[in-house]
């Protein structure tokens, strides 16, 4: 079963706690090469700076909240990593899978750690983490940099979906194809 996670709009987000509320202008610095980068499942401990992440990566209506993450977090068979340089977190993936499918479900870098190599090795850590088969994702059709690493990682567009991020931002749907079971590298045993 897929779990369907959409971005929450303005008009839906439950009331602010300022306890976990982190704004754009909490922004760290993450300066590191991605060499320097460790790649692991997200501890609870982290889900606030994964939130306050994706209110850096993404426009408002589209950014998890921390509740949402949460969720993601707490779902049996869903993969949820996290890319740190020493206290910080400087990537996240996320994804899921049905039957012979996974999907790729989010995936951010910290502004200030793009075009450093962390979110291709994020996104094959969570290849890594999902069983072979088919996996899929989508991308925003204007996202010319997360499009050309997609590709480049062997994802074929398949087709366009419109209004798929809100009115006039369409999505790409992408797909990679891989054959045979369980991958062995997997950290965890079952899904």
């Amino acid at each position: 079963m897929w779990v369907i996670v959409p971005p929450l709009s303005s008009t839906t987000r439950m009331a602010r706690n300022p306890a976990i509320d982190v704004t754009r202008s909490e922004q760290p610095k993450v300066a590191a090469a991605a060499g320097q980068i460790e790649i692991a499942p997200v501890r609870f401990g982290d889900l606030r700076s994964a939130a306050a992440l994706q209110k850096r990566s993404f426009a408002p209506r589209l950014a998890y909240s921390y509740l949402t993450l949460l969720f993601l977090h707490l779902m049996p068979g869903v993969r949820f990593l996290v890319a740190r340089t020493g206290d910080s977190i400087a990537g996240i993936a996320i994804g899921d899978r049905n039957k012979h499918q996974s999907r790729v479900v989010n995936i951010c870098t910290d502004p200030s750690a793009r075009r450093q190599g962390i979110a291709t090795r994020l996104l094959r850590q969570l290849e890594n983490e999902l069983p072979t088969g088919d996996i899929v994702l989508m991308a925003e059709l204007d996202n010319a940099a997360a499009r050309a690493l997609y590709t480049k990682e062997g994802y074929a567009e398949l087709g366009i979906i419109r209004n798929y991020y809100g009115r006039g931002k369409d999505g790409i749907w992408m797909q990679k194809t891989r054959t045979g079971g369980k991958n062995p590298t997997s950290t965890r045993e079952t899904i």
